[in-house]
């Protein structure tokens, strides 16, 4: 190729060459200067090579264009009969162009969506809009895809359609999402029209801009009437400020929404409403829109009502259960010591008699009148534990010591099966600090149970003196060789008034209260009680006490308590107690003890006696109506005229503990 220009007398030539082999073109200029008479003169000239040419897409680049888009491409003429397709659209329906020319492509649609496909298809050409439309297409594999298909006319200078360009898109994936999405919408909708409760939305105004079917129909109010904040006529008048104030700080704060108000229902009735309501946010944390519920929870605090006044009723039942028991336990205990007493004295005349055949029958009444009394004993334990009755009277004490009089008195109860108690401790278990009435027993009922659930074995006692946590703890175990218990068994053994089964109260009795009470003592002291246990193979329990009681109450102890004077005869020794059977008994022995006993009926007589008479001793009863025998006791330890007077209390109630601290002598 070349080109001339033309400038004043000289001549331009521009030529460009192409090198054979390479394709390279090379480009070539060369001016001509002519002389005067237009003449042409030498030429000058240069070249240089084209660098590397970007060529223009042709024929072949349009149709690996075609072939390699994701999408299924295809071109009908203008009648709308297809005369190409993409090699996608092979690969994807496994067909050929002979099988797809012109309306072939209707074999491959799903036989539900094809004729609705044709017949929308057939409209665009005809009208020549642009087409679109999504619809199942089967694959080689024969499965059906969803794909989106879009075409658009290609017209000629008069406006004419020639040709339809089209493409296929799978849609698939985002048919499945749009279907999951409205399947959801759709539960979400049948969830809030079958839900019981109120679910709205409102605007981040906060006032209602459009209906809420759900408000309207439980409250009657029409969208009018709710528009805005005409939600507040139906709150009560009593609520309204307060909910009000509380939904403003929430759409201020845009924090959570929780309220319970009273609302009014479409008959009229006033309904306890629990209100919950979250800000949704978008993007940029703005408040885009208010979602809640509100619960109808009137039954649920009408039930609440009644079920803390039922509880109100039980606990004041339980206190009134255990006031009778403990009256009840007062009023039984009383002849019953009057009962143990003059067997006692039967016994003692009938052996300065020499009636020894008669003493048999009287040491069984005394066995069975002292067992009813550790019953009704067990039964007052329980009941002041529940009452929340029961102290803690801390005494300082040597373990070993306590241990031998414990030893003493389980030997009996060990020996009655034909057991043999074992002794395992410490050298050096020193001194504590604690109840030393309610260790003892603890002790004496896991020893006595032993005892009982053990035939012709062995019961073991073990003490040790551990240091943990910085403090000093004092730690028994009471091992048997007897019937053991069952997981099930164990898992019911503190509770009160419970024994392992039935039979196991048949056979061998009791109230199933002595563990119990164990375990309640051992909390009250600062430890627990533990047990291992298989059946056949025995039982191990293991009591954990602090040896320092942190907390004790203030008051006398033994080592404090002032000393006990011997009798001497003509004494005068003042008996104050108001069972007349008790009087009788003790003013019997007091007599044959060569001492000169005066009686009170009550506490009030008592102590006007104890002033007049200053007794060398006081025999006082703890269970007194009116004035009981701890008060009579602060009295007379606060009168300085009576304040050494010996006082020794008469209980059938182990309160030992507690009688030290208040000043008891004995």
């Amino acid at each position: 190729m070349g080109g001339a220009v033309r400038e004043g007398g000289a001549e331009c030539l521009l030529w460009r060459f192409r090198r054979h082999g390479t394709g390279r073109a090379r480009h070539v200029e060369t001016i001509v200067v002519k002389d005067a008479r237009q003449s042409a003169a030498s030429p000058a000239g240069s070249h240089h090579d084209d660098p590397e040419p970007t060529p223009l897409p042709d024929e072949r680049d349009f149709r690996d264009l075609a072939n390699l888009i994701p999408q299924l491409a295809w071109i009908a003429g203008a009648d709308g009969s297809v005369i190409w397709y993409n090699q996608r659209w092979y690969d994807y329906t496994g067909t050929t162009l002979q099988q797809m020319r012109g309306w072939g492509w209707r074999a491959v649609h799903h036989p539900d969506h094809v004729e609705r496909v044709t017949a929308r298809f057939r409209r665009c050409v005809e009208t020549g809009e642009g087409w679109e439309d999504t619809f199942p297409l089967r694959g080689r594999d024969g499965g059906f895809r969803w794909f989106l298909s879009r075409a658009q006319p290609l017209r000629d200078a008069d406006g004419r359609v020639t040709r339809w360009f089209g493409t296929n898109t799978d849609v698939t994936a985002q048919m499945g999402i749009e279907e999951r999405l409205r399947a959801s919408e759709e539960r979400f909708r049948t969830l809030v029209d079958a839900s019981a409760d109120i679910i709205w939305n409102m605007p981040p105004s906060g006032d209602f801009e459009w209906p809420q079917p759900r408000w309207s129909a439980f409250t009657g109010q029409s969208f009018e009437a709710l528009r805005g904040s005409g939600w507040t006529e139906v709150i009560h008048p009593e609520d309204r400020a307060a909910a009000v104030e509380t939904w403003e700080n929430a759409l201020s704060s845009r924090s959570r929404l929780d309220l319970e108000v009273r609302m009014r229902r479409h008959d009229g009735e006033w309904r306890v409403m629990r209100g919950l309501a979250l800000p949704i946010l978008d993007g940029q944390g703005r408040v885009r829109e208010w979602i809640g519920i509100h619960t109808d929870v009137t039954e649920a605090r009408r039930f609440q009502a009644e079920l803390a006044a039922a509880r109100d009723a039980a606990e004041e039942a339980n206190r009134a259960k255990s006031t009778f028991i403990a009256n009840m336990s007062h009023e039984l205990r009383t002849p019953l010591s009057a009962v143990i007493g003059y067997t006692e004295m039967l016994e003692e005349e009938l052996e300065d008699l020499g009636q020894p055949h008669l003493m048999e029958d009287l040491a069984k009444i005394t066995a069975n009148a002292r067992h009813l009394l550790s019953l009704i004993n067990d039964v007052l334990d329980i009941s002041k534990i529940e009452a929340g009755r029961m102290n803690v009277a801390a005494e300082p004490f040597e373990v070993g010591e306590m241990l031998r009089e414990i030893v003493a008195a389980a030997e009996p109860l060990v020996q009655k099966n034909e057991n043999q108690l074992v002794l395992d401790l410490a050298e050096e278990l020193g001194a504590a600090h604690t109840d030393q009435v309610k260790v003892k027993q603890c002790l004496l009922n896991l020893l006595g149970n032993a005892a009982k659930f053990t035939e012709r074995g062995t019961i073991t006692l073990r003490a040790r003196r551990e240091a943990r946590d910085g403090r000093d703890w004092l730690v028994f175990v009471v091992r048997d060789t007897g019937i053991g218990m069952t997981a099930e068994q164990l898992g019911k053994l503190f509770q009160r008034f419970t024994q392992a089964d039935e039979s196991t109260t048949r056979q061998f009795g009791g109230t199933g209260l002595g563990l119990s009470i164990t375990r309640a003592f051992c909390q009250m002291m600062g430890g627990d009680v533990r047990v291992e246990s298989e059946p056949g193979r025995g039982s191990a329990f293991t009591l954990d006490i602090p040896a320092m009681l942190e907390a004790s109450p203030k008051g006398a102890t033994p080592s404090d308590a002032p000393p006990s004077a011997a009798a001497e005869p003509g004494d005068c020794v003042l008996v104050i107690d108001d069972d007349p059977a008790a009087r009788e008994l003790l003013t019997r022995f007091l007599h044959r003890e060569g001492f000169q006993p005066r009686t009170a009926v009550d506490g009030r007589a008592g102590l006007a006696l104890a002033r007049a008479l200053r007794p060398r001793v006081v025999l006082l009863d703890v269970e007194m109506p009116h004035v009981d025998g701890w008060s009579v006791l602060h009295a007379i330890r606060s009168d300085p005229d009576l304040a050494g007077t010996p006082v020794v209390m008469v209980s059938v109630v182990n309160e030992q503990g507690l009688g030290y601290a208040l000043g008891a002598t004995d």
